[in-house]
């Protein structure tokens, strides 16, 4: 049902510019970068000044495997494509360097994605209600605050899906144009250069329902496979440039069973419960009981044959990527961040089409909105919560940690061309001290003649825990024992997994200890 703007519509727009502009944007910094974003910080102050993201600037460098694993015999960074990393070049061009200024352009895309999503649903659907529910439903998801905040590419991959939808839906509806093909093609590239880990799945879930719409469709097959080959050929530079396909054995992997388990459970606690798909059978019972004349009465209006096959790829779209995900290394949240805009229209259309009571709706979608209290049952992991409610708290109180207390330390009782060895990559130290930081996973320079001017048993930032280098002889010959007091928060703290985010400061205080090189004589 086509719907048109008015005033009330206007004035919903504007109260939630301001709802997301304060979740996205307060506070920004305020939050030390932790471990991936310091990385892609780091190699964006490259950027700056080599114009390509090295890894090393002489004194540092940055690794996470060793020379030639994550970057090239250039010493060219070839782990991930740089699509984020330039961007956050251009934020410190602009802005300088700092903690804002690394996480703003991706808050700014994150900002922009809200209100592409709004018009994406509104011009698919006509209705302007569901287009702000959808909206709604995506905006205050806690997974995507948490993602869109950080200082990583997670908006732009979020983004991308928002406009392969677009795109998908200009080819159906404008078939002998050449916009659906661009954008399509273009939203697929934005993501292959962010992560092309996310982009698979969606291309063999477009590939199927492509197929099965050939006969609905004239053509779609031909100008699908225009926007395959359009992607391809822009892809096809940094497949041949970086050789990605040697990571393998050391992005490693998980049992395929284990992967789909773990994705749908996060799916079910932190972006759709699958409660939610009781909606459908709830509907037919109801009508049922009431008789058919009243379930004529009340069955909702078609909508657009357009949409409804939209709907369906979504449909596709997410079983798919969940399958492909489940086979890649580790199941990091991250991965299935594209999917929180599927989500969110498939959840409005459900709640639109069977829910038919205003009062009824309005007050589910509170629920949904403001908690997770639809994915009961819970575990031990997770935890019934009041989320929306959580963050706002949350962005609205200051929070630091241990690894602020121990920049803190190290810019008083430290200089900047110190040493600092550890056994962790340590990015948000070098970021934030300018410090030379050794790590000794992969360097073995820790000898009488090759001291460090500092050396941390356990680390400040990182995940690798202790090392025992505290007990070794060169240490007790050649450093004094400092005891610093830190936070005793965790290091894993400020990651955007809704289940190990710290919402809060750890307001323990615990000692830790670090050694400091003895003054030479004379």
């Amino acid at each position: 049902m086509k719907s048109s703007i008015n005033t009330r519509h206007i004035v919903v727009c504007l109260a939630l510019f301001v709802f997301t502009a304060y979740l996205l944007f307060y506070n920004i910094g305020g939050r030390p970068l932790w471990g991936d974003e310091a990385e892609s910080a780091l190699l964006a102050v490259n950027i700056t000044k080599y114009g390509l993201p090295v890894n090393t600037d002489g004194k540092n460098t940055i690794t996470l495997y060793g020379q030639n694993v994550d970057s090239n015999e250039n010493h060219i960074w070839t782990w991930r494509p740089w699509l984020g990393e330039y961007l956050m070049a251009a934020s410190f061009s602009i802005f300088g360097k700092s903690t804002a200024a690394a996480r703003l352009p991706f808050a700014i895309v994150g900002f922009i994605s809200v209100f592409a999503l709004m018009f994406l649903v509104f011009r698919i659907s006509g209705d302007f209600n569901k287009a702000v529910l959808s909206t709604l439903l995506f905006a205050a998801s806690e997974l995507f605050i948490l993602h869109a905040r950080q200082g990583r590419y997670y908006a732009l991959i979020i983004f991308g899906q928002i406009w392969l939808i677009y795109g998908i839906y200009l080819v159906l509806k404008q078939p002998g144009k050449w916009s659906g093909i661009l954008y399509g093609a273009a939203a697929l590239s934005v993501q292959f250069y962010c992560n092309y880990l996310v982009v698979p799945g969606n291309v063999i879930a477009i590939g199927i329902w492509a197929v099965l719409m050939r006969r609905r469709y004239s053509g779609i097959l031909h100008r699908l496979g225009l926007v395959f080959l359009l992607f391809v050929l822009t892809s096809l530079p940094w497949l041949l440039y970086a050789r990605p396909w040697r990571q393998g054995s050391y992005a490693g992997g998980v049992n395929f069973l284990q992967g789909a388990l773990v994705y749908s459970k996060e799916i079910h606690f932190h972006v759709f419960p699958v409660t939610l798909l009781l909606l459908p059978a709830c509907f037919y019972i109801y009508h049922r009981v009431r008789g058919v004349t009243a379930a004529s009465e009340e069955t909702p209006i078609e909508a657009d044959p357009i949409e409804i096959d939209i709907v369906k790829l979504l449909w596709l779209i997410v079983p798919l990527q969940v399958l492909i995900l489940s086979f890649g290394p580790g199941q990091n949240l991250r991965y299935i961040t594209p999917l929180l805009p599927v989500f969110a229209i498939i959840e409005a259309g459900l709640l639109m089409r069977y829910i038919k009571p205003a009062i009824l709706r309005a007050a589910l979608t509170i629920v949904l909105l403001a908690s997770n209290f639809a994915a009961y049952p819970f575990d031990h992991i997770h935890e019934a919560r009041l989320t929306v409610v959580n963050l706002i708290r949350s962005i609205a109180t200051p929070y630091t940690n241990r690894l602020a207390d121990v920049v803190a330390f190290l810019k008083n009782d430290g200089l900047p061309g110190q040493s600092v060895f550890v056994f962790d990559p340590e990015f948000p130290l070098i970021f934030y001290t300018d410090m030379n930081i050794i790590d000794g996973r992969i360097s073995n320079s820790f000898s009488a003649d090759k001291l460090p001017d500092w050396v941390f048993p356990v680390s400040a930032s990182g995940i690798l825990g202790e090392s025992a280098i505290a007990t070794s002889e060169v240490i007790h010959k050649y450093y004094d024992a400092v005891t610093i007091s830190v936070h005793n928060s965790s290091r894993m703290g400020n990651a955007p997994e809704p289940d190990i985010y710290e919402y809060f400061t750890n307001h323990d205080i615990v000692p830790m200890t670090v050694y400091k090189r003895k003054a030479v004589a004379g």
